[in-house]
């Protein structure tokens, strides 16, 4: 049934709530006329609930149509059939009214003028010309049209005044017919409700605008996170591209050199073998550490599963390319704590991917690094001898990378270092070939 009245559109919704509001007035008044309690001019109500079953079908749909067709029309109808004038045009309603009257005859006939005043405003028509219209009208039920009634009848013969000999003959006698406290009242109660009504338009634009912010914030995280989802997999990626590239690439390069002098030195094979086993467990270790962040099956598994290097594994960097024919000096700060920071991890990772650079790229002999550590920030500088020539210009805005991984190294650097607010330079070195020189700000 919800899923019914949710799928009608407005106008349905507000003709079926009539339907059912008419049948339940009407079922009534049938009922009480049929009692003592029957009223004393029982059409009066029938123009009531006629007027309120229109004012609820059609009041969203049409606030301003609406709210002047039951401001002008309801106070002519309702004292048509107070009167008498209805019944002597033929229109007999649960019988032949027992009084003629100008009067309100019960304070629900102001019914159909409260519920438009508060659905004209509730539906944008602005507050003051639903008070106009609301309660001028009241004014003309309560005081127009008994006044009127009381300047006709002051100027007609005899025979009309004994027909409505309940109605006030004369502007002096009006005063006593008409309730003023029950006007101010009505009128009071009426502005009450327009101004209901207009609280709740203002409700529901503030609802409107507070769930367009929260549908609006609700695509700005999902944004966020998946900046910081997509931030995390390069990452990761970098970190895997520098284990693995560093590893890996010493390991080839010392099988190589192995495969070369096995039939002549088989002694040195076996040894090149027991260096790539214990190469191959470093790697295979550095990698499972690495990989580990991505288990978000554990509470925290993010930075406390992260691999935490220290200078020993700077160092090892470097036997590593000693292993395998290049002869690097170290020049490394004196530290006795771990490289926690993120300014510490950018400066082994820049080391690393820069001597794996060296060892695979530079044909070199000899390398050299430095690392300054002081109050104005960590100064990084890589050299090698390579043959291959100094780096062409603007070396780092032409790095690409490709689908075979070339250009992820220089790329992967300036990376790292613009994301701790570093820099990274890429030229000529004194040795004769590149040097690679990172400047990382101080540590917070």
């Amino acid at each position: 049934m919800w899923s019914l009245w949710r799928g009608m559109s407005q106008l349905q919704r507000d003709v079926l709530l009539a339907a059912l509001i008419g049948v339940g007035w009407f079922l009534a008044l049938a009922v009480v006329s049929d009692s003592s309690l029957r009223p004393a001019n029982p059409s009066v109500s029938v123009v009531t609930g006629l007027f309120l079953v229109i004012t609820v079908a059609v009041g969203r749909s049409l606030p301003r149509t609406t709210l002047v067709f039951v401001a002008l029309l309801y106070p002519f109808v309702y004292a048509a059939a107070g009167t008498g004038l209805a019944s002597q045009a033929g229109i007999d309603v649960f019988g032949q009214p027992v009084i003629a009257n100008a009067a309100l005859q019960s304070e629900i006939h102001l019914v159909p003028l409260l519920v438009v005043g508060y659905v004209a405003a509730a539906s944008g028509v602005r507050r003051f010309t639903c008070l106009f219209f609301t309660m001028g009208s009241l004014a003309g039920l309560m005081i127009g049209l008994p006044t009127v009634v009381a300047l006709v009848l002051a100027n007609s013969d005899v025979v009309i005044s004994r027909r409505y000999r309940n109605l006030p003959t004369d502007l002096y006698s009006l005063y006593g017919y008409i309730d003023v406290s029950l006007f101010v009242f009505a009128e009071a109660l009426i502005g009450g409700m327009v101004l209901l009504g207009a609280n709740a338009l203002r409700r529901r634009k503030s609802m409107l605008v507070l769930e367009n912010r929260n549908a609006e914030l609700v695509r700005l995280r999902k944004i966020e996170a998946e900046r910081v989802a997509a931030a995390e997999r390069t990452r990761i990626a970098r970190d895997l591209h520098d284990v693995v590239s560093h590893h890996m690439s010493a390991v080839v390069i010392r099988a190589q050199a192995a495969d070369r002098v096995a039939d002549q030195n088989p002694a040195a094979l076996r040894e090149a073998v027991r260096w790539i086993i214990t190469s191959g467990k470093e790697a295979l270790t550095a990698m499972r550490e690495t990989v580990r962040v991505l288990n978000t099956a554990s509470p925290g598994g993010g930075a406390e599963t992260a691999p935490v290097p220290d200078l020993s594994d700077v160092a090892r960097m470097g036997d590593r390319l000693k292993a395998v024919g290049v002869d690097v000096t170290m020049n490394l700060p004196t530290r006795s704590r771990e490289l926690t920071s993120a300014t510490d991890l950018t400066a082994v990772r820049i080391i690393q991917e820069a001597l794996t650079n060296v060892m695979v790229h530079a044909k070199a002999s000899a390398a050299q690094v430095s690392w300054q550590s002081g109050p104005q920030g960590e100064l990084l500088t890589i050299d090698d001898n390579g043959s291959g020539g100094p780096p062409p210009v603007n070396v780092l805005e032409t790095a690409r990378r490709s689908e075979s991984g070339r250009g992820n190294g220089l790329i992967g650097m300036r990376e790292r270092a613009l994301a701790v607010g570093g820099t990274l330079a890429v030229a000529a070195g004194p040795l004769g070939g590149w040097r690679v020189q990172a400047w990382l700000p101080p540590q917070r």
